[in-house]
């Protein structure tokens, strides 16, 4: 039985589709205590699928909790109550500046799928959403959802403290809130918009990837001090390489991309999903929007563009340095492990 598993784990390896890992030589498996969001949707299956499915074939047991809002996973971190969760950079860097020790150590994708859709109806240009009637639905005030909206819209001359935002949790919740006109705009993912599209006069009115140099939206974030441990260490270098194989097999693979769709997508009906009605999100992911790339890239340049929206939207209060938060010598290491 030894002998045929270390036989899979090296044609698997020769495949390109595990990396040879030093947990795989420990005789039990590795319990890993890791919170997630309370949804996965199209962008999240690589990342989902490198923690449910890879991660056990390199010797760890995944424990997985999913929570609704980004800042009470958060807290868990803070508390100690998991290993690494699921986050987004500002909540990560606020707790910071409050004290916190917390460090980024990887992207869960690259360049957001978030995309901004209004009722055509009622918001017919930008200036629109200053209308009390408009009502905004993001999140939650001064998270991803709602800050990645400051740039474009002060760019558009919106007068932001005149947009009237309220509070709903998960993507699936704000297309609700939008289809039942509770809420005339929200952000949501991209693949969500296409299904908002077929369902009413519903319009995208801002794409981030092409108004940023990068909207880095959910991250892999944990305890500093937690991070010290080498076998901690070793996790989640062996976390993020999980990560890049399913970055590159998502990207050259399609039908492997559906499966795991159809797998690990919470969204109704997912498990009905056909490859074909996949290949538009695929190919929007994989070729327009860029979510996987092949080697994750933790520069700090790209957070430093984001910093001032960060600060304008009051998210941090901009004391915050990059280098105390960020920890990008982990990706390099996985990068480096893992070759091509």
């Amino acid at each position: 039985m030894l002998l045929n598993r270390r036989h899979a784990l090296k044609t698997g390896a020769a495949a390109g589709l595990l990396p040879l890992t030093p947990a795989w030589g420990q005789a039990a498996a590795r319990p890993f205590n890791i919170n997630l969001l309370g949804f996965a949707l199209g962008i999240h299956v690589p990342t989902t699928t490198a923690v449910l499915d890879i991660l056990p074939t390199m010797g760890y047991a995944p424990k997985t909790q999913r929570m609704d809002q980004i800042r009470t996973l958060t807290q868990t971190l803070i508390a100690g109550a998991a290993e690494i969760g699921e986050t987004d950079s500002m909540t990560v860097m606020s707790a910071v500046e409050a004290g916190a020790d917390l460090k980024i150590v990887s992207l869960w994708y690259m360049h957001t799928s978030l995309v901004f859709v209004a009722n055509a109806d009622k918001v017919r240009e930008f200036k629109d959403l200053e209308k009390p009637e408009n009502v905004v639905a993001v999140n939650g005030k001064g998270d991803t959802t709602h800050v990645m909206l400051y740039g474009p819209l002060l760019k558009r001359g919106v007068d932001v403290k005149k947009v009237n935002i309220v509070e709903i949790g998960g993507s699936g919740a704000r297309m609700q809130a939008l289809q039942s006109g509770r809420v005339q705009a929200v952000p949501v993912h991209f693949d969500q918009a296409a299904e908002l599209a077929k369902r009413g006069n519903f319009k995208v009115l801002l794409e981030p990837w092409k108004e940023y140099k990068a909207w880095i939206n959910e991250v892999w974030a944990c305890s500093g001090a937690w991070l010290k441990k080498k076998e901690n260490e070793r996790a989640v270098i062996d976390l993020i390489k999980a990560q890049m194989i399913a970055f590159r097999r998502a990207n050259s693979d399609m039908a492997w991309f559906a499966a795991n769709y159809r797998k690990h997508v919470t969204l109704p009906n997912a498990k009905d999903a056909t490859d074909e009605s996949l290949k538009p999100l695929w190919e929007g992911l994989t070729k327009e929007i860029k979510a996987f790339p092949h080697v994750i890239d933790m520069r700090l340049d790209l957070w430093q563009e984001l910093l001032p929206v960060y600060q304008q939207a009051e998210a941090i209060q901009g004391k915050i340095k990059l280098d105390q938060v960020i920890e990008t010598s982990l990706v390099k290491q996985a990068a480096s492990e893992l070759g091509g």
